[in-house]
């Protein structure tokens, strides 16, 4: 029994070794994902991701100004995961060169389309179709060149034959400088893609300014196919058409989070298998293990609701009643400046 017991322990050492070497080379090779800035919920989700992979990865979580920037990240090897936008993903999965280098390991999680303004220019438009057919007569703010707003923006205004193509767009360097320039009328209208936690920052600052939020439901989000979702969500002081109480469910358009990762094969050595071994976990984790453990988010992945069908034909058709004499209103509020 005796050799059978130091034969034991002798295994139960050398796993120890394994475990602690295959650590330590983890270290070496750490896992860094490029997130987005502190006014969005990227840092949270990072960090979650980061808890998933367990202790046998060193993960760093590292603050970025958004989508757009997170492909610099990775394509200049400063992180081995970024987050973006999945519809703007998609098109960079379309470049060969990208392609080559970088896959879509999952789509987690919900990100909200929304606008927000001035109750009075909010009332003049009644609905995001209200802007649509009304562009010419808006200014609308971006928060940077690098942000996923702005891609995704810039996607809605892509559409052929958008008459979003006739807004004029200012950028700001961040999203509160944003928030600022629409509470002093710089710009009529601003526009994010955020997941609609009511605590988060940014809603904060949108609440404090006297801004509406309002959610975007439009046609043209069918030419993206699966990519965007309409659902119902929650966010304090959101209003259906200018109107409503605070905290109301209203329906916006939703586009999921994108992870994205370094192919293996264009690392070299153990930061090889590092990659291989994270994206295999990241992969296999419930996706309630993706998402920061908050009760908002975990209810908002979970549980809201998708709407399509008639229902989705009903809001477009009331939205189209809301907007109905939102160029002579938008007329009065010019006059009145």
């Amino acid at each position: 029994m005796k050799p059978f017991k130091t034969i034991l322990l002798a295994g139960i050492a050398l796993m120890g070794i394994i475990i602690l070497s295959g650590f330590s080379h983890a270290a070496d090779n750490p896992i860094r994902i490029a997130s987005g800035p502190k006014t969005g919920e990227y840092i949270n989700i990072a960090q979650s991701v980061c808890d998933a992979l367990g202790l046998l990865f060193s993960c760093q979580s590292m603050e970025t100004k958004g989508t757009l920037d997170n492909k610099k990240r990775l394509e200049s090897n400063e992180a081995e995961f970024g987050f973006a936008k999945a519809n703007v993903a998609d098109e960079w999965m379309k470049i060969p060169e990208f392609a080559a280098r970088f896959t879509v390991v999952r789509r987690i999680g919900d990100e909200s389309l929304f606008v927000f303004a001035k109750p009075e220019t909010m009332k003049a438009i009644g609905s995001w179709t209200g802007v649509r057919d009304n562009a010419f007569l808006l200014s609308l703010g971006l928060p940077g060149e690098f942000s996923g707003d702005a891609a995704v923006f810039n996607s809605l205004k892509g559409v052929p034959g958008s008459p979003l193509a006739s807004l004029t767009v200012k950028m700001f360097k961040d999203r509160p400088s944003l928030v600022q320039a629409v509470a002093t009328s710089e710009v009529q209208l601003g526009f994010i893609t955020q997941v609609p936690n009511p605590s988060n920052e940014l809603f904060t600052l949108i609440n404090k300014a006297g801004l509406m939020i309002m959610g975007i439901v439009d046609p043209d989000m069918i030419t993206f196919g699966e990519t965007f979702r309409i659902k119902a969500v929650t966010v304090k002081n959101a209003k259906w058409f200018g109107v409503g109480g605070t905290a109301a469910k209203i329906e916006t358009a939703n586009v999921p989070v994108a992870i994205l990762a370094v192919k293996p094969e264009s690392l070299q050595g153990r930061a090889i298998m590092v990659q291989q071994a994270a994206i295999k976990k990241i992969q296999d984790v419930p996706e309630a293990h993706l998402l920061p453990k908050q009760g908002w988010f975990q209810d908002l992945a979970n549980t809201a609701s998708i709407k399509a069908g008639g229902e989705f034909e009903n809001v477009m058709k009331s939205m189209k009643e809301a907007a109905n004499g939102a160029k002579e209103r938008l007329k009065e509020l010019e006059v009145m400046k």
